[in-house]
């Protein structure tokens, strides 16, 4: 998955992944654990991995999409969409957010 991505775009991934938990206001056991993993496998730096620590007591600052690399764009819907279905349920809200993002980036 991060064969190739410069640190910045694996933040810019993990800042989304943060963004996709808060989406229905509240991060669920299993979504910090999927997230604290993925930041484990994206080999973080400590200060980056400290900045997602943070990012799940409370929400992470807005993410542009356009701001995403063309290359890693599926890449990042992939990691959405794993965090919103992490809990075992997708709400409404994550659904509608979740297309709208893939109008966005693809």
């Amino acid at each position: 998955m991060i064969d190739g991505m410069k640190a910045h775009t694996r933040k810019k991934l993990m800042q989304l992944a943060c963004i996709a938990a808060w989406a229905d206001l509240e991060i669920q056991d299993e979504e910090r654990t999927l997230i604290l993993a993925l930041a484990a496998e994206m080999e973080l730096g400590p200060e980056d991995t400290l900045d997602v620590k943070l990012w799940l007591v409370a929400p992470p600052p807005e993410l542009d999409p356009y701001d995403i690399p063309p290359a890693y764009r599926k890449t990042f819907l992939d990691t959405v969409q794993r965090v919103f279905e992490a809990d075992g349920r997708v709400d409404l809200h994550e659904s509608t957010t979740f297309e709208l993002l893939q109008d966005l980036l693809l």
